[in-house]
């Protein structure tokens, strides 16, 4: 009789965080800073049109991070605290980037002008025009 070992399911297999069930690593997600990051993550998330491979998940989760500490930077600048003008300007335009590259990235998902079935019918509806 073969007996092999079970196959261990996947979903068991990985982090908390990929699977979903944690934020970030050591954070729980109750504090009003990871609520803001988990907003921005969705909007942008949805802004790419969901479905997004671990490279974009990435880019977001970063994108996300960056505009969280930004907006945390200026709030405690508006509530009089000391602030480095030089880390908020970095923090923002750290920010800034990344959310122009994740334009730049929803653009390159978009299909492109010309290409694709599009190009086939404008073609066909041509050939049937000179005939």
């Amino acid at each position: 009789m073969d007996r092999s070992e079970p196959t261990p399911d996947p979903r068991f297999n990985r982090s908390a965080v990929t699977n979903g069930k944690q934020l970030l690593p050591g954070v729980d997600g109750r504090s009003p800073l990871a609520r803001r990051f988990r907003d921005i993550l969705a909007e942008l998330s949805a802004e790419l049109g969901g479905d997004l491979g671990p490279a974009e998940t990435l880019q977001v989760r970063t994108a996300a991070a960056l505009v969280v500490h930004s907006e945390d930077m200026a709030a405690r600048a508006v509530r009089g605290e000391r602030v480095s003008a030089d880390e908020m300007t970095r923090a923002g335009n750290a920010a800034i980037r990344a959310i122009e590259a994740l334009k730049r990235a929803k653009a390159a998902r978009k299909p492109r002008r010309g290409t694709g079935a599009g190009a086939a019918a404008y073609l066909a509806a041509k050939r049937e025009g000179a005939e």
